[in-house]
């Protein structure tokens, strides 16, 4: 239970800075409880894995309000927490109607972005397959996929019939190949040692592979709950949808913002995390938007970190000359631009920029 601890206080820091709505929602015979960290642009719906509570997504939801200003949603799922439940119809299409329903008493049921960590993956694609002009994008945390589980793994897990009926029900409604998704599944998978540990990787493989609009992320020396014990790569990953296929024009603002985040992790751990996320094109990106703005020190640190990370790439070593360049040290800029040719002899832009220092 330590991790809930960590999220109330976590909760209750970040109310002096946004404020934090608690409530209760009545969706017709039972009520829904949720936790709202309002804010502005398109929302974040967080959706828990199988018996955990809208609050264990704390350690996540609150920095990830944080860099993107966006509202966040967690909620307890019907007979969690402090939801109650339709003892009559416990079926999921009845459950995604109470959500439906509560994100209309709230004002979220336009545009949305979801996030979900195991069996909140189900909720999410039956979610999206109702309202797909709705869902801006969605990040899957080692969720579950309805190609997972067949008719051997049903009798092996005694599955009830309810969760059978779950699995057909996401069958029957499966998630549209437009929305852009980021699928991290876990190195440690819930099988690991048994044939079922590579089935599920095959499995999200398949999902991953179905879309051009889906991305795979592998989250190293982690086990089923990612989020708890690698935060940094889930906040980084949905700050880059969001920002990519959410609010793009404030893409630059917000990766700024997620950067600066990142930067609070140790040194090694950050070299590690960002190595897991950030793509030799996106961290030059953002090192030229503070080149483009004179910020140099900060333009020099990221273009040095891309070198970190990828130390075989002609381009980045070309980066932080032209930063050096630009911050006025030569001797740097020329072992760069040296470097970068070192790397690729026919580098163009490196060979043009030496030859001139050099004279």
């Amino acid at each position: 239970m330590k991790y809930l601890m960590i999220t109330v206080s976590m909760l209750i820091s970040f109310s002096t800075q946004a404020r934090t709505i608690d409530t209760l929602i009545n969706v017709g015979k039972y009520n829904l409880h949720f936790t709202v960290i309002t804010g502005k642009g398109t929302p974040i719906l967080f959706e828990s894995g199988g018996g955990n509570i809208g609050a264990i997504w704390g350690n996540i939801a609150i920095p990830v309000a944080e860099v993107t200003g966006a509202t966040v949603i967690m909620y307890d799922r019907a007979g969690l927490g402090k939801s109650g439940k339709d003892s009559t119809d416990t079926s999921i299409e009845n459950e995604i109607k109470g959500l439906e329903t509560a994100l209309g008493k709230l004002g979220y049921q336009n545009d949305i972005m979801l996030v979900s960590h195991s069996l909140g993956g189900f909720y999410n694609t039956i979610y999206t397959s109702r309202h797909p002009n709705k869902i801006k994008a969605i990040a899957f945390i080692d969720v579950n996929l309805p190609c997972f589980f067949t008719e051997e793994h049903f009798k092996k897990m005694n599955a009830s019939q309810n969760f059978r009926n779950t699995v057909d029900a996401v069958k029957k409604n499966p998630l549209p190949n437009s929305i852009p998704v980021i699928d991290i599944v876990s190195e440690n998978t819930l099988f690991e040692g048994t044939p079922d540990a590579e089935r599920w990787k095959a499995c999200h493989h398949d999902f991953v592979a179905a879309s051009t609009n889906r991305k795979e992320l592998i989250a190293y020396r982690t086990g089923h709950y990612v989020f708890l014990q690698n935060s940094q790569l889930v906040i980084n990953s949905i700050v880059t949808m969001y920002a990519n296929y959410v609010e793009p024009s404030r893409k630059a603002i917000i990766l700024e913002k997620g950067y600066a985040q990142a930067l609070n992790a140790d040194n090694e751990n950050r070299k590690k995390l960002m190595n897991y996320w950030h793509s030799e094109d996106d961290l030059n990106e953002w090192g030229y938007s503070f080149y483009q703005k004179n910020e140099m020190e900060k333009a020099v640190e990221v273009f040095k970190l891309n070198v970190i990370l990828h130390p075989e790439s002609a381009n980045v070593y070309d980066s932080l000359a032209d930063a050096y360049l630009k911050s006025g040290n030569k001797e740097l800029a020329i072992k760069n631009f040296q470097k970068a040719l070192e790397l690729d002899p026919q580098m163009k832009s490196a060979k043009k920029a030496l030859e001139q220092l050099l004279k």
